[in-house]
């Protein structure tokens, strides 16, 4: 009897130790363990959404197809293409213009790439090139054209223009554009795209050439000299267009 009794007393203090592992509130009734919560602050972020601009526009274009003055059975020509920005404020940068050469019919005979840096905001800009490929009869252009990215420029008065500009004979055959380049922009510009157009007496786009000039200085003048393989029969007058260096395509 007194055995059954210490086993009984041994199994109750078992059970309440037990019983208080599980927590106590101070009242003697247990309590289970609360869950842990965690709170993560998230920063705000904002994304802007991309600039986007008014299509260019082509604002002019033309071609030309010349007998080949070395070897008459052949034919050279030449084509151009303006381009116009007519957004006041946002410069297009990396500009693809895909150019095709058709003839009558519409036929395809060629098809010609170019690539600007920008064109600034409110101004024009070309490309173009001679022919010398053997293509017969071309009579019209098929332009498209795409922007990459359209940038507020970093200066709103920075400038590169084109002065002194004179087309003529070059000794040995051919043409020869000379002209000077000046910068109002605050740091030197790198690979400044330059395009010559050349215009019969109506005005007409009879061809283009482009050159790429490795720096521009601020206040510099640049002399550049583009080189025509021929003549450009019924040509009266040259445009020289003048558009942006590589950093507009990063900082504007």
């Amino acid at each position: 009897m007194i055995g059954e009794v210490r086993r009984a007393s041994t199994i109750v203090l078992v059970i309440a130790m037990t019983m208080g592992c599980t927590g106590d509130d101070g009242s003697g009734a247990p309590t289970a363990s609360r869950p842990v919560t965690t709170t993560e602050v998230v920063a705000a972020t904002t994304t802007e959404p991309p600039v986007s601009g008014r299509p260019l526009i082509v604002a002019e274009q033309g071609l030309s197809a010349f007998p080949d003055p070395i070897d008459p059975l052949s034919s050279l020509g030449g084509y151009g293409v303006v381009l116009e920005n007519p957004n006041p404020d946002l410069m297009a940068t990396g500009v693809r213009v895909v150019t095709r050469i058709l003839d009558a019919a519409g036929t395809e005979l060629l098809v010609d790439s170019a690539v600007l840096n920008a064109v600034p905001p409110g101004r024009r800009m070309a490309v173009g090139r001679t022919l010398i490929e053997p293509i017969v009869d071309p009579t019209q252009l098929d332009v498209s054209v795409e922007v990459s990215a359209w940038i507020v420029p970093a200066s709103t008065t920075g400038t590169l223009s084109a002065t002194q500009v004179i087309t003529e004979p070059e000794q040995g055959g051919g043409l020869v554009t000379i002209f000077t380049v000046t910068s109002t922009w605050p740091k030197p510009e790198e690979g400044v795209d330059v395009t010559a157009v050349y215009r019969a007496a109506d005005g007409r786009i009879l061809g283009a050439e482009s050159a790429t000039l490795a720096v521009v200085a601020p206040g510099a003048d640049v002399p550049v000299r583009i080189l025509l393989l021929s003549p450009i029969p019924d040509m009266a007058a040259t445009e020289v267009l003048v558009g942006r260096g590589f950093a507009a395509q990063t900082i504007g």
